[in-house]
């Protein structure tokens, strides 16, 4: 996605936001440094992998146990 597009994209979502708490929170990352932003963004992205690893089930004795019965 090229820069315009993911812009409005990102603007989409924050008028979708009716929670002023939430809001108040986005104005004070915008009104940090980019520095700032930067490392929050890879800080919050390092623990969504995280969590999307850990939500992820290994299959591999069911797999087996299922062939070893067919």
């Amino acid at each position: 996605m090229d820069a315009p597009k993911l812009k409005i994209a990102i603007i989409n979502r924050i008028i979708e936001i009716d929670d002023i708490e939430l809001l108040k929170s986005l104005e004070s990352l915008f009104n940090t440094s980019d520095k700032n932003i930067s490392k929050f963004l890879e800080l919050a992205n390092e623990k969504l992998q995280q969590e999307n690893e850990n939500e992820t089930e290994d299959f591999t004795a069911y797999i087996k146990e299922w062939v070893k019965n067919m």
